[in-house]
């Protein structure tokens, strides 16, 4: 048991960050916001909202729309309708836009708090400040805080994601460190437990890297509409595992076990040099276009979507299936060793 409480601890944390991350549900927000007239200081205007996870119906709710960088100036709206709990229709008296023909739209209420859309209403209005409205909601800075992931466009539902797709990678990276490592070794010693390690770790970190390709292929159709785009980060990917491939094929290309693992190991190490420079150094360049957050001027996720309710969830996933990975890969050295041992009986 004291042998194995690492494996117990990486299995925990797994089952952990699997239940967590799937049954933790996300933070309303405010999905569709549509206008029944181009302009908006011509006459009263209707807006339809619809709303993710909340509960218009079950509480009171106010509604402004903002048209200033400081979001000092609000224009209330005049009647509420309440349709169920995702859907309200805000009605607005005329307004002219203060700064750009451009709305954000909030609505408040007790249960869900505070819910802001930018870019919400655009208007046909070219001339600015010739009407405009202004009140002053009444806005409880704790009101609907909860325990939930936060919600961001575009991402949705599909944020869980990072729990899985993320932590493979860095899996694979651990394990293609470790790998680089014992052959290092290898070459250092003559060892040939440390090849034997070095090449069960790497055709693991196959494993999590495909795992990683196959996650992040389904995030890409939900976010950016398609299975693969030309993203630097995205060929990269796709380079490191055609690279790895070709690691496994050039040794079992040839039967002389010595040549083999002495191959394999200035192989990987050259292998491993260049995953760093597609993976860690080339999306970081500058003027490199990318859309992978923390790459090419976009944001990381630590800086936008990683909160507080985030982030003992992902870092668990992280150690977890690193542990798993290792893991896993411990098994194959020893199934290799004893079929080794089989064979030379």
């Amino acid at each position: 048991m004291k042998q194995n409480w690492w494996k117990i601890a990486g299995s925990l944390l797994v089952v952990f960050s699997l239940i967590a991350g799937l049954q933790i549900r996300v933070k309303p927000g405010l999905l569709n916001t549509v206008s029944d007239h181009a302009s908006t200081s011509e006459a009263p205007f209707k807006v339809s909202i619809s709303g993710y996870n909340t509960n218009f119906s079950q509480a009171e709710n106010q509604v402004w729309l903002v048209n200033d960088t400081l979001r000092k100036i609000k224009t209330c709206a005049s009647k509420i309708t309440v349709t169920d709990d995702q859907h309200i229709i805000a009605e607005f008296p005329p307004v002219a836009p203060a700064a750009d023909p451009v709305f954000g739209l909030a609505v408040y209420n007790s249960a869900d708090g505070l819910l802001f859309k930018p870019s919400a209403i655009n208007t046909t209005d070219t001339f600015k400040a010739v009407i405009v409205q202004s009140c002053t909601p009444k806005v409880d800075v704790n009101a609907g805080k909860q325990f939930a992931f936060p919600f961001r466009y575009v991402l949705y539902e599909s944020i869980r994601n990072l729990f899985f797709h993320v932590p493979m990678w860095f899996c694979m990276i651990a394990l293609l460190t470790w790998s680089v490592f014992n052959h290092i070794r290898y070459l250092r010693t003559f060892n040939a437990k440390y090849d034997v390690i070095a090449d069960q770790t790497i055709r693991t970190a196959i494993l999590f890297g495909i795992l990683g390709l196959i996650t992040g292929s389904v995030w890409a159709r939900v976010t950016w509409g398609a299975w693969w785009v030309d993203d630097v980060k995205l060929n990269g990917a796709a380079i490191t595992m055609l690279a790895y491939l070709a690691y496994v094929v050039l040794r079992n290309s040839m039967e002389d076990k010595e040549k083999r693992a002495r191959i394999g190991a200035i192989y990987s190490i050259f292998a491993y040099v260049m995953m760093i420079a597609l993976l860690g150094i080339l999306p970081r360049l500058k003027g490199t276009d990318t859309l992978h957050p923390g790459n090419g001027g976009n944001p990381g996720f630590n800086q936008y979507d990683l909160d507080s309710t985030m982030r003992p969830v992902f870092y668990s996933a992280v150690a977890g299936w690193v542990i798993i990975g290792l893991w896993i890969a411990q098994i194959r050295t020893r199934i290799h060793n004893l079929k080794e041992a089989s064979e030379n009986q």
